[in-house]
Order: C-alpha cells, then structure tokens, then sequence
C-alpha cells in the first residue's frame, strides 16, 4: 500500500520535514548521497507567499540533507516558458534562492545553461524531439518540491506536473499538443524522483501550514488534490498516472500518516470558477491550444484584477493559440504570436511569450473600458 505523510509545519518546517520523512522503510537521503532538489520556481519577483515553492521549504529540506552527511547538494530548476529567457536567473536570485545556497555551500543550478539529454519519437503525445537536463539522470536521489495549487488547464499542479521544469526552455511549449495531460505522464515514466514534498505551507485558501510527502507521486498528489477538496479521480494527470502504473490514485487505498485528511478537506474555487464569477461577459477560447506563456500571465492577470473589483461592462472574446476563432461584430482581444494575423490591428498583443506587466496593462485598459 502506498504511504502518504501530511506534516504539520506551524512552529518548524525543518521539523516538519524531519517528521514526514522518518515514517518511510526506505532511506531518503543516505550518507555520501547527491541530491538534486527540484523546487518549483516561476517568478521573478521577491518571494510573498506566491505560487512557487517557499524558499524555506527549500532551504529546510537542503538542510536535512546534509544533516543525513550527502556529498552534494544542488538546487535546480528550469523556469516556465511564461518567462523570458534572459530573465530564467531571476526566478532564483529575487526571491532569495540564490543566498540559501551560498548559505549553506551548496551549488544551484538554472537547467538551461547546462547539457540536456535528448529524447526522440517517445510517444504520439510528446514532441518528436524533446530534452531533459542532465541532473536528472545524474544525481543518487531526486527530491521533488512542487507547491500546493491549481491551475487552468491540468485543474492542478503538483507533483508530476512540476517535472516539466526539468525540459528545456524550448520544449515546455511543445508539450501542450496534442494532449499536455498524457505528455506529463510520458515525462513522469522517464524522470523518477526518489521522493516527493509538496509545499502547503503558504496555501492562499488555508491557515494551516503543511508538507504531504511521500516516494509514489501519483499518491502525493492524489492527497494534495483531496486536501484542495478536489476528487483525485477527476483528474486527468493522477487517472492516467496510475494507469500508467506510475503509483496509486485511489485515496482509499494510501495509507496516510500524520494529520488527519478529513479535518483538513478544504473547497478550493478553481481559476475557471473564479473567473466566471469576476467576469461573466468574459470568453476565452482557444487554451486548450496554447502553452503557459500566454496562459500564465493571462489568467493570473485577470484573477488580479477580479479581486481588485475590476468589472467587464461590455463583452469580451480573448483568444489564445493558432487559428483563432474571431466573429466579426464582437470584441476581441488575441495573445501571443500563435494568433496573430493581417486583420488583427489594435486587438493584438504581441509576443511569445507576451510580456507580463505590459498585458497586464494592456488587459486592465481593455476591460475598463
């Protein structure tokens, strides 16, 4: 039977981590072990309890991996593809990364500055050719650290999802077609990590502060969806996972350690619920067909707004990805180079991806006005 261990992380998340990893048969980290700890790092701006991986979280779990005597400890990741790639750097020095690991002597690493392995004809769902960074072949132990959320397309973004750092910046926006949900599940058969501790310590919809950890991935976040109130089972990547025989999706079926689940069950409002609820003169159409670069700063722009009371007073059709769908008569805004054609005039926003701030200001004219 699959274990999951849900840690309380209140007083110490050092602690926590401690606790979440004792109550495994298996050795986590072992004396002379490399370790390649995989955070999930999206943003270039100081950390504030946004979606990506608490920096003291990282820094905990690189702590107890000296403690146990590794060799070598690496901090590594490859930022999304919503990030310009002159910028991947930032996603560690601004919200402090960087420091911990001149703290503790310990390297980090940005995966596209270094050499990738190549990939080739793996499945009808992933690209021809696609490429995984080398550290996640070469180290003794891979300790996975996504963050508890969701998100517009794979309903959420845990454990498995947060392996697509490991792609080359190039390749992540390859993945969304033909199906980003079986892509996953193709790259999870081909990265293993040793051990998985997702970050609920900074949850916008909770107060408590937890970890959920454990070495079967499809478990870690078929716990992590349950605890969001969401029914692991209606979830594409976990479903396919277990098909995949990547680990155990059925919650009757994990043994869980530590808190109790059903005192934590929490109904979170998915990003698509949201924005019905903020704008419901708002269409978009087309996401299905586009990648997080466009995605990304799309909804968080608009989930902005919404919670600034912002109103859409006349109806909106933003489209996303190639060949969009524009009816003539109505406004429309399209996004990302994908979409662009000869007729589009000022109802365009160039780039690929899009500069955040720049549509997000963009955005904020439009649906003012």
């Amino acid at each position: 039977m699959s274990k999951v261990v849900i840690s309380r992380a209140d007083k110490s998340i050092y602690e926590a981590v401690v606790k979440a990893v004792q109550d495994f048969e298996e050795v986590v980290v072992a004396r002379g072990d490399r370790v390649l700890l995989k955070p999930n790092l999206v943003h270039t701006m100081p950390y504030e309890g946004n979606d990506m991986t608490s920096p003291a979280v990282v820094e905990a779990v690189a702590r107890y991996c000296l403690d146990c005597g590794a060799s070598k400890v690496i901090i590594g990741e490859g930022p999304g593809s919503y990030q310009p790639k002159s910028r991947l750097r930032e996603c560690f020095t601004r919200p402090g990364i960087t420091k911990i690991a001149e703290k503790l002597g310990i390297e980090w690493v940005l995966f596209d500055e270094h050499e990738f392995r190549v990939f080739r004809n793996v499945s009808d769902c992933t690209p021809k050719e696609f490429r995984v960074t080398e550290y996640a072949f070469n180290c003794d132990k891979l300790i996975n650290l996504p963050v508890l959320k969701t998100h517009y397309l794979t309903t959420v973004t845990l454990a498995m999802k947060n392996l697509k750092g490991c792609l080359k910046w190039e390749d992540k926006q390859k993945f969304h077609n033909p199906d980003l949900h079986r892509a996953i599940v193709e790259l999870n058969k081909i990265v293993r990590p040793s051990f998985n501790i997702i970050d609920a310590t900074s949850w916008k919809e909770g107060s408590q502060k937890l970890l959920i950890a454990g070495s079967d991935i499809v478990a870690v976040d078929a716990v992590g969806c349950a605890l969001m109130g969401i029914d692991p089972l209606e979830v594409r990547t976990v479903t396919l996972g277990a098909l995949a025989g990547l680990g155990n999706c059925d919650i009757t079926g994990i043994e869980i350690v530590g808190e109790d689940l059903r005192h934590l069950k929490l109904k979170v409002q998915l990003p698509q619920e949201k924005l019905r609820q903020y704008f419901p003169l708002l269409e978009i159409t087309g996401a299905d067909k586009a990648c997080s670069g466009c995605i990304f700063p799309l909804i968080s722009g608009l989930l902005r707004m919404g919670e600034r009371g912002i109103n859409l007073k006349r109806p909106l059709r933003i489209c996303l990805g190639k060949n969009p769908v524009i009816s003539t008569g109505k406004r429309f805004l399209t996004i990302g180079d994908c979409t662009e054609t000869t007729d589009q005039l000022d109802n365009h926003i160039v780039g690929c991806p899009p500069d955040r701030e720049g549509l997000y200001h963009r955005l904020l004219r439009i649906i003012s006005e």
